[in-house]
């Protein structure tokens, strides 16, 4: 184990920006819902009769396993880099792919395709704190893998397969 391996700015990022993406994910409100009269007589909450505001955790039954799957990349390339483990690719590209489509996992489910209640009137649901916060925390994933698959040879001119 050579800990040296590790910069110890990416390293620190890397635990703030799981750490963050973990907190917005089981604390902070994804989604808000406006407070107008209609909602309670069309029965039109996505967060439980009578809340206002749901996390992702209380949202999403498959998307927060994934999320946490996530958080734990950086972890995961800090056990590469330490262990010193031979990769058939630049360390650092599977963070940089997971962070990457934890912020496409996001933007689709805020942005795109937001909850809506049962009865299909979505009105007045907006987004809140900790859907920004867990895209922020996945963007930085994604750029810490980056940085460090520049690092270890990411640039290197790779051959196309079944050439000589």
């Amino acid at each position: 184990m050579d800990l040296s391996r590790l910069d110890r700015n990416r390293t620190l990022a890397g635990i703030v920006a799981s750490a963050l993406l973990v907190i917005s994910i089981m604390f902070l409100p994804w989604f808000t819902l406006t407070d107008v009269p209609e909602r309670e007589v069309q029965n039109a909450w996505i967060c439980g009769t009578g809340d206002h505001s749901c996390t992702a955790w209380e949202t999403f039954p498959i998307l927060r396993w994934l999320m946490l799957l996530l958080a734990l990349a950086p972890a995961i390339l800090g056990y590469i880099l330490v262990r010193g483990h031979k990769l058939s690719y630049p360390p650092g590209e599977i963070t940089m792919l997971a962070g990457f489509a934890g912020v496409v996992l996001i933007a689709y489910n805020g942005i795109l395709f937001k909850p809506e209640p049962d009865d299909g009137i979505a009105f007045g649901t907006g987004l809140s704190i900790g859907y920004f916060v867990a895209l922020a925390a996945s963007l930085a994933i994604g750029m810490i893998g980056f940085m460090r698959s520049m690092d270890s040879g990411g640039k290197q001119a790779r051959k196309a397969p079944g050439t000589v």
